[in-house]
């Protein structure tokens, strides 16, 4: 049989697809094999983000170990005018820039947002009730991802956002290099050139390190209360 509507024929096989449409009042449940499955898969997004985010951290260690070195470096090539050593400065801040902005994008997961809120101060603290008889007893379970564990995304950030305040201060000592007029042309342009990869580095180290999603064009002056501009 063919329907008519507004003078119009609507084929038998529209008119079956809108009824099946209607009939779609409740969404399918999950078989039980489903549902394990989305456990597993839960499971794995969360071991993924627990190793990333040591990585990470174990980067972020390496870098702090050095710092005193590389602020001893940069100070002495600031002083004698050595491009050599300037640009081996800005190398090492280049790699360690660039390799902890991949660790923590790599961290930055949807299975990491859990970290990030636990870290940003909201609920820690999840309750468990067990029954027993006529009494309703409230277990307080212990909090996931807590600040005080220091592995937690956000807390990450924060500490890589000042280890950026710490490395910027570096990359303008080493500039001072420059400034001395006897060094060689191919050296100065080496120099130079190095110091653009250090500081590409170092933005996109910065954009991993945002509390959010980075936005194009974004240049941010404080995160998580650490002035970028000093």
């Amino acid at each position: 049989m063919v329907a008519e509507i507004a003078g119009n024929a609507v084929p038998k096989s529209l008119l079956a697809a809108r009824e099946a449409l209607a009939g779609l009042k409740a969404p399918r449940v999950k078989t039980e094999a489903e549902q394990k499955l989305d456990e597993v898969l839960r499971d794995l997004k969360s071991t993924k983000s627990k190793a990333a985010q040591e990585a990470a951290r174990r980067k972020l260690e390496r870098l702090k170990a050095r710092l005193e070195a590389l602020k001893l470096a940069a100070g002495s090539a600031a002083a004698t005018g050595d491009a050599k050593l300037a640009r081996k400065v800005a190398k090492e801040i280049r790699d360690a820039a660039r390799e902890l902005g991949r660790a923590l994008a790599a961290a930055g997961g949807d299975a990491g947002s859990a970290g990030v809120a636990a870290s940003a101060g909201t609920a820690s603290v999840a309750a468990t009730e067990t029954k027993t008889g006529e009494q309703i007893k409230t277990v307080a379970a212990p909090a996931v991802g807590t600040p005080g564990q220091g592995n937690d995304l956000a807390t990450l950030k924060s500490e890589a956002m000042g280890m950026l305040k710490e490395l910027k201060k570096i990359m303008r000592k080493l500039r001072e290099t420059g400034l001395h007029p006897n060094i060689p042309s191919k050296d100065r342009i080496e120099m130079e050139k190095m110091f653009a990869e250090a500081e590409r580095e170092m933005a996109g180290l910065q954009a991993a390190a945002m509390p959010g999603p980075a936005m194009p064009g974004l240049d941010a002056v404080s995160v998580h209360g650490v002035d970028l501009r000093a």
